[in-house]
């Protein structure tokens, strides 16, 4: 029997991923390196030390074991050390793993050999040596040819300037996390990572798997704070632990929530402060990346447990654009329309999905009310979500369809296409037809970022026992990685 359902009415950070060869379940991995000692008269920066247990904190808000953090600092930090530092790394991260590499001390600029005219901007070694721009840009590309995800927080400074001014006192209540070097590298020309963000504008590239976060501007140098460490770092931290706001209610914590909560951390630190004036977070690659939700989950609740009110300030369209934002950019997904306009009343609304990858399909809609969340496709009627990659699925399929019912407007539809099935029955949805809907409250929305980016635990039985079987990560439902497209079905009278 085909069922009809006037949908479009106007009134909806653990990693758990296989070693291949090892029989064990992977996670994410952490690079913290931090240098205070420095050797060669460099300018010692003493706050390094709470930076190595700040950024230690960081790692674990982002899932990361401590057994699955590489931590150095000082005198493991040769120009080869750190070299050797990114091939530890490199030799753990496994398909799908996600990365977190941290990094505080000095920075600087200096002439690059065989490039006449050319400054590199650099992270400057326990030994004065500089760590340059394109060898960073290099190790951090091969590491995501493999990983989901990578993030990267540098506390040091990227250039000179006037305010370096302050630099050497010894009562200095701030250091600035530079040194100069070369003479004729003094002029800021760029910033460190230009070419990851020329890279960030071509869809499916990957380069939307980056996160890149630097303490300061190309024209200023960040602050040591003697007694508590990087100010970038504590704002950092300090707004990953709860101080970030939601600011569009969409129920997740991106990257730029983050910096801007950061950001007046500095500003206020700074206010009044002599010799310096606030240095700015700059974020390049995926700035709209989830690295929070919205308030802690109660514990052992479900996530329906707390169901609020409709209308208390839910962004609903902003959810789904945080679990688009959190994609696997390397996976293509697209979602596409019969045509860009349905008549109200008259037509009835099909879709075209394909995956590069093989997964399970879920669409989920706002509409353009944005009072609810709509879970399209699986449904009571048809259960098999199941693609294959490079498949064309085509939806509806005979036993259901859609007809466009209105409200006039644009309609908001995300397509997952997940390693392994997400639970969506745990956000309390009500039967509307042989579809779902959930009332868009901050809990839901919430809970809907919560649902997408988490699969089974590493810990649960299944998983454990996939890992013992050496089974890859398709066969286990085990991987959190899944892409997504997102478009828009517009609906006219």
């Amino acid at each position: 029997m085909t069922t009809t359902r006037k949908l479009f009415s106007g009134a909806v950070l653990a990693v758990t991923l296989l070693y291949p060869c090892a029989g064990a379940l992977a996670e994410a991995h952490a690079l913290i390196m931090t240098i205070g000692n420095y050797e060669r008269g460099i300018t010692p920066l003493k706050g390094v030390r709470h930076d190595a247990t700040n950024a230690r904190r960081l790692a674990n808000r982002m899932g990361v074991k401590d057994e699955n953090i590489i931590q150095l600092s000082d005198q493991d930090l040769t120009l080869d050390g750190i070299r050797r530092a990114f091939d530890r790394l490199q030799e753990r991260v496994r398909q799908n793993d996600r990365v977190f590499i941290y990094y505080s001390g000095h920075g600087g600029r200096s002439p690059v050999p065989n490039e006449p005219g050319r400054c590199a901007e650099s992270l400057i070694s326990v030994d004065g040596k500089p760590f340059i721009d394109t060898e960073l840009e290099g190790r951090l590309k091969a590491i995501g040819q493999t990983a989901e995800k990578v993030i990267v927080l540098i506390d040091a400074c990227h250039s000179g300037g006037v305010t370096t001014r302050a630099v050497g006192r010894a009562d200095a209540p701030f250091v600035a996390k530079y040194w100069p070097g070369s003479e004729q590298c003094r002029t800021v020309v760029n910033r460190l990572t230009r070419s990851l963000k020329v890279a960030a504008k071509t869809s499916g590239s990957g380069a939307q798997n980056y996160v890149y976060i630097a303490a300061a501007q190309a024209n200023e140098v960040s602050l040591d704070e003697p007694a508590r460490g990087g100010l970038a770092t504590q704002a950092w931290l300090s707004c990953m632990s709860g101080q970030a706001r939601d600011t569009d209610g969409s129920g997740g914590i991106t990257a730029e929530e983050i910096r801007q909560c950061a950001q007046q951390q500095i500003n206020r630190r700074l206010a009044g402060a002599q010799g310096f004036l606030p240095h700015h977070i700059v974020i390049t690659g995926n700035s709209g990346a989830v690295l929070s939700l919205a308030g802690a989950p109660t514990a052992g609740a479900t996530p329906a447990a707390n169901a609020g009110t409709a209308g208390q300030g839910v962004n609903a369209l902003g959810t789904l654009l945080d679990v688009y934002n959190r994609r696997d950019d390397r996976r293509q997904v697209t979602l596409v329309t019969g045509k860009p306009s349905f008549r109200i009343g008259q037509d009835n609304v099909e879709f075209k999905l394909t995956s590069s990858h093989a997964g399970y399909v879920y669409l989920l809609m706002v509409g353009s009310d944005g009072k609810t969340f709509d879970m399209i496709f699986p449904n009571k009627l048809d259960q098999n979500n199941r693609i294959e990659a490079g498949q064309t699925l085509d939806l509806p399929r005979k036993e259901w369809e859609i007809q466009a019912g209105g409200p006039a407007g644009k309609n908001h539809l995300l397509a997952i296409v997940s390693d392994s099935p997400r639970d969506f029955t745990k956000l309390g949805m009500q039967p509307a037809g042989p579809f779902s809907i959930a009332q868009a409250t901050p809990v839901a929305a919430k809970d809907i970022v919560l649902v997408t980016l988490n699969a089974p635990s590493a810990e649960s039985t299944d998983c454990q026992a996939a890992s013992m079987r050496n089974l890859k990560v398709a066969e286990t439902g085990c991987s959190s990685a899944y892409g997504a497209a997102l478009t828009t079905v517009l609906e006219s009278n």
